[in-house]
């Protein structure tokens, strides 16, 4: 007899089989029957497939419109409604920009992003403490340098995986956002996020 976990997972894929649809969009091999087999990865593409199918079948999905609380240790996890939840699956240096922006609520304007190098780097350095302290400094540099791509370029990839991960409705409270001259955040209630 299978535990739990395997029956939820065997639930959720008859959902997204049903119906002449075809909505599945990856193969389930990859996924594997059960749930406490599957990485976070996998999990968050179920969990969209199944919001996308409960769509189709006329379901609103209420959990999703939202935003859910994030909880953040020491070690810059982050994890997702719960301190023992899914964390957010983010490469090192996109996830200390959204660290650095989730710890100034009230917003960085871009021409002084230098001003936070140093913050950058202490985050950064928690976060892959593999990474040498030359090559912290040099990414984060090119991070905070007004005339380098790199800020965009990792905003951009944070606010993609963000879609990815939450969905574009629930996405909206996480992604950093502003106009330029102005200070740019993150629209999230601080109350929704706890750090340990």
């Amino acid at each position: 007899m299978g535990t739990m976990a395997s029956v939820e997972a065997r639930l959720a894929w008859m959902l997204l089989f049903s119906g002449e649809e075809g909505l599945l969009k990856e193969s389930p091999v990859g996924y594997g029957y059960s749930l406490e087999e599957m990485d976070a990865e996998e999990l968050f593409a179920l969990m969209r497939q199944i919001q996308d199918r409960l769509q189709v079948l006329g379901l609103e999905d209420k959990t999703g419109q939202e935003p859910r609380k994030l909880y953040i240790d020491t070690h810059y996890k982050i994890r997702i409604d719960t301190p023992d939840g899914l964390e957010l699956p983010l490469r090192p240096l996109v996830k200390a920009l959204f660290i650095l922006f989730l710890k100034h609520p009230e917003g960085i304007i871009l021409k002084q992003r230098d001003n936070y190098r140093q913050e950058l780097e202490n985050i950064y350095g928690i976060i892959a403490p593999a990474v040498s302290k030359d090559d912290i400094c040099e990414r984060v540099k090119r991070l905070v340098d007004l005339s380098d791509n790199s800020f965009s370029e990792k905003a951009s990839v944070l606010n993609a995986r963000l879609d990815s991960i939450f969905g574009p409705t629930q996405s909206m409270y996480y992604k950093i956002k502003g106009a330029n001259g102005y200070p740019r955040s993150i629209p999230l209630d601080p109350l929704l996020v706890e750090w340990k």
